[in-house]
């Protein structure tokens, strides 16, 4: 019985660190899947690969229109870069977009 309340009194302890332990869930394993070159950022080429992903995993092929691909784009990608880092995606995914940075501090 002591040994029983031992077991069960380690695995209490043991399994909050595990669950800390556990990759991201959801936005940031996909964007590693779909991250092919690994440099942090989604570019047109992969966003159009996630956007086939999607269109095909949802029945619509109209989400993988090039339309859509660039609306994707345009208001995911808050800094202006071309690509989509993991910030702005989850941003995006959470229905709201980074401010874009200040052209200056106003001085010339």
């Amino acid at each position: 019985m002591k040994t029983t309340i031992w077991i069960v009194a380690s695995l209490g302890l043991a399994l909050p660190a595990v669950a800390v332990a556990q990759p991201p869930q959801g936005g940031g394993r996909m964007f590693e899947r779909m991250d092919a070159n690994g440099d942090g950022k989604l570019d047109k080429a992969e966003i159009t690969k996630m956007m086939e992903m999607r269109a095909e995993r949802r029945g619509d092929a109209t989400l993988k229109s090039p339309e859509k691909i660039e609306a994707f784009i345009k208001r995911a990608d808050a800094n202006g870069d071309g690509a989509v880092d993991k910030a702005e995606l989850q941003a995006t995914r959470k229905g709201r977009t980074a401010p874009p940075p200040a052209e200056g501090d106003g001085e010339s």
